[in-house]
């Protein structure tokens, strides 16, 4: 499988028809909270980019970056989340981000248990949970092992495969394409989503 992509407001306006045919798909932002967008806000490039990769038949997934440090919060961006893919079809998985620092003075065990909260939650609508991370952060504030369950998108710019189970290697955040003004991370993926999420059912909500 060609790599993958993940892009957000920060790639700009992206001219996918020259990304065409040469990614294996992407990750598209969709969730995140920043007081200049009212709090918990929907990337404002997710919308074109989902219109554009649909069009272009470019496999698609989404990916949320949490803030949240208890379940009332984490539970008002998974609403966000929900209402940002109701109406989308997906071919990728949908991943869990979890890596700010301002989650730290969380405990492990906190933080896994938000972390599990958020995967379960969309695994119940029907679509594929994954977690992503970096490694010096899975090592160091979540339980890797409560969280075996799930598809891990692992960020190491090292230049080598981290040795942990993982579905995906974010290989590099300085990636240079075609089509995109910028850097853009890209991955390495070791399953054939789309085939493994179309053949589950797991491509759109449900319930």
């Amino acid at each position: 499988m060609k790599d993958i992509i993940d892009v957000s407001r920060y790639q700009g306006v992206i001219d996918w028809e020259r990304l065409a045919g040469k990614i294996g798909g992407a990750m598209l932002k969709t969730v995140s909270t920043n007081k200049s967008f009212g709090g918990i806000y929907i990337d404002p490039q997710f919308e074109r980019n989902y219109a554009e990769c649909s069009r272009l038949g470019i496999p698609v997934g989404v990916y949320y970056y949490t803030y949240a440090q208890d379940v009332q919060t984490a539970a008002a961006e998974l609403a966000m989340l929900r209402q940002a893919l109701t109406g989308k079809t997906l071919t990728l998985p949908v991943a869990v981000d979890v890596e700010d620092n301002k989650l730290k003075p969380l405990s492990a065990d906190a933080l896994t248990d938000l972390v599990a909260y958020a995967a379960d939650t969309i695994e119940s609508w029907g679509l594929y949970a994954m977690v992503y991370t970096y490694t010096y952060y899975a090592n160091t504030e979540l339980d890797m092992d409560r969280l075996a369950a799930y598809d891990l998108w692992i960020a190491d710019y090292r230049g080598q495969r981290p040795a942990r189970s993982h579905g995906m290697w974010q290989y590099t955040s300085t990636g240079q394409l075609e089509g995109i003004a910028g850097n853009v991370d890209i991955s390495h993926a070791y399953k054939d989503y789309p085939s493994i999420v179309t053949r589950a059912g797991l491509t759109g909500l449900r319930g």
